[in-house]
C-alpha cells in the first residue's frame, strides 16, 4: 500500500510539472495580430477638389416660449410640414390664468375708484361755482381724480401684459416651414426662451460642407461650385458660395462653407447628401491613404507603420485634405512605406503583426 501511495504522488507531481510547463510556454509565446496593410505611394492629385456636403435650409430658427413653464402638449414632430400659426407646443396656463384674473380684478377696482373720484370732483366743482367750498379743496379732489385715472391706466397695461403672457403659453409657427429638430417633450420644465423646436424654410436651400484649412482659400476664390446629389451625380447644379466660417472648427480644424442653390431644384430635399466639386487651381504632388488608416487621438493624426521586423510604430502625420474615403497627407509619410489600413484603434506600439494578403484590385 505504501508503494502504491508513493507512485500516486509521483504521478501527480509529474502532471503538475507538465501543466506548469505548458502554461509558461503559452505566456511567453508572441501574440501576432493579422492586419491589412498597404504600401503608400506618391502621385499627382486631380486639379478639382471634391467634398461631400449636406442639403440644409438657408433660413432655420429655434422657436421657444417667451415665458417659463411646464410643457403639457407638444404636437410638433420632426419632419412635419407646418403652416404659419400652427400650434407646436403648449405650456400649463394655470399660473398665467390666475395672474390674469388678478389683473382683471385690479382693473375693476381702479375703474370703481375712478368713477367715485370723478363723481366727487364734479360735486366739488358745482360747490365751487356756488361759492360753498374753497378752490384748494376742489384742486385736491381734482388731483385725486387724476391719480385714479393713472392707476386705471397702469392696471389696464398690466392686464394687457397678462393677456399676452397667457397667449405666450401656446407656441405657434411664425411662418410656413418644416420641423427639423425637437428639443423638449411633454413634462419638461422650460425656462424663458429655451428652444422647443427648430423650424426650417425649405423654399431656399443651401449645400453645406467642410473645407480643410489648406483649401479654404481656393473655395473662397471659386465664388461658385458644382453640386450634385449623391444619388444623381450626373445632374449637377451651380451653387453660389455665400458664407465661409471665419474660424476653423476646434475639433476637425475645417471651415464650414455654405453655398446657395437655385430656387427649389426638383428632387433636392433637406438632409440629402451632395457631392460638391470646385477647381483647385493646379495639381499637387503628395500621398493619398485610405481614411481607415487614420488614427486620431487628442486632435492629432497618425498612422501605424509596419517596420522590417514586422512590428508596428505610431507615426504622426499632417493631413492636407479629407475626402469621403481617403485623406491627402502633406508630411509624415514617405513613398514605399507600409501602413496598416484597418483596425488601427485596436493596436499597440511595438506589437508583432502578420500581413494579410492585399485584396485584388
Amino acid at each position: 500500500m505504501k508503494t502504491q501511495h508513493i507512485n500516486s504522488r509521483s504521478a501527480f507531481a509529474a502532471l503538475f510539472v507538465l501543466l506548469a510547463a505548458c502554461h509558461g510556454k503559452h505566456e511567453t509565446g508572441e501574440d501576432i495580430r493579422p492586419v491589412r496593410t498597404e504600401v503608400v505611394g506618391s502621385g499627382q492629385y486631380s486639379d478639382a477638389l471634391t467634398y461631400t456636403g449636406e442639403i440644409r435650409a438657408r433660413h432655420e430658427s429655434d422657436l421657444g416660449f417667451q415665458v417659463a413653464g411646464k410643457v403639457i402638449a407638444r404636437p410638433a414632430e420632426v419632419g412635419a410640414a407646418v403652416k404659419a400659426g400652427t400650434i407646436l407646443a403648449q405650456l400649463d396656463p394655470t399660473d398665467e390664468k390666475v395672474a390674469l384674473d388678478s389683473a382683471q380684478s385690479a382693473v375693476n377696482a381702479a375703474q370703481a375708484e375712478l368713477a367715485r373720484a370723478s363723481s366727487e370732483e364734479a360735486s366739488y366743482r358745482h360747490l365751487l361755482e356756488r361759492g360753498l367750498t374753497t378752490r384748494t379743496t376742489y384742486i385736491a379732489q381734482q388731483t385725486a381724480s387724476k391719480t385714479a385715472q393713472s392707476r386705471l391706466q397702469e392696471a389696464s397695461s398690466d392686464l394687457d401684459l397678462r393677456r399676452r403672457r397667457l397667449n405666450y403659453t401656446t407656441l405657434r409657427a411664425d411662418r410656413d416651414g418644416v420641423i427639423t429638430k425637437v428639443s423638449a417633450d411633454v413634462g419638461a420644465v422650460l425656462s424663458q426662451g429655451q428652444a422647443v423646436a427648430t423650424l426650417a424654410q425649405p423654399s431656399e436651400l443651401d449645400v453645406v460642407f467642410d473645407a480643410a484649412d489648406s483649401q479654404v482659400d481656393a473655395v473662397r476664390n471659386a465664388k461658385t461650385v458644382s453640386a450634385a446629389l449623391l444619388s444623381a451625380p450626373d445632374k449637377p447644379l451651380t451653387a453660389v458660395v455665400r458664407e465661409i466660417a471665419p474660424s476653423a472648427d476646434p475639433v476637425t480644424r475645417t471651415y464650414r462653407v455654405k453655398c446657395t442653390l437655385p430656387a427649389q431644384p426638383p428632387g433636392w430635399r433637406l438632409g440629402l447628401n451632395a457631392v460638391v466639386t470646385l477647381p483647385a487651381g493646379q495639381a499637387v504632388q503628395g500621398i493619398r491613404i485610405p481614411a481607415t488608416a487614420l488614427y486620431e487621438k487628442d486632435r492629432k493624426s497618425a498612422v501605424w507603420i509596419v517596420k522590417s521586423d514586422q512590428t508596428i510604430e505610431l507615426r504622426p502625420i499632417i493631413v492636407a485634405r479629407y475626402d469621403t474615403a481617403s485623406v491627402e497627407v502633406s508630411s509624415g509619410l514617405k513613398s514605399g512605406e507600409r501602413i496598416v489600413t484597418a483596425g488601427v484603434h485596436k493596436l499597440l506600439a511595438g506589437q508583432k503583426v502578420g500581413l494579410l494578403p492585399e485584396p485584388a484590385k
